[in-house]
C-alpha cells in the first residue's frame, strides 16, 4: 500500500513541476483567487488606512492645542 501511495505522490509531483502545469495552475486557479480576495478586501483595507490617518491627525491637533494651552 505505502508503494502505490508513494508511486501516486511521485507523479502528482512530477506533473506539478511541469512548467505548463505550473502556467496552467497559476493562471487558472491562483490568479483568480486572489484577484478575488484582493477585490473583497480592498474597501477594508482602504477603510483602515483611511481611519489610521484621521486618528494621527487627531492626535497631532491635540498635541499642538495641548502644547500651546501651556
Amino acid at each position: 500500500m505505502d508503494k502505490i501511495a508513494n508511486n501516486i505522490m511521485d507523479k502528482f509531483i512530477s506533473k506539478l513541476n511541469n512548467e505548463e502545469n505550473k502556467k496552467k495552475i497559476n493562471e487558472e486557479i491562483l490568479n483568480p483567487i486572489f484577484k478575488e480576495f484582493s477585490n473583497k478586501i480592498y474597501p477594508y483595507v482602504s477603510l483602515i488606512f483611511l481611519m489610521y490617518i484621521l486618528n494621527l491627525i487627531l492626535v497631532i491637533i491635540i498635541l499642538t492645542l495641548i502644547l500651546k494651552k501651556k
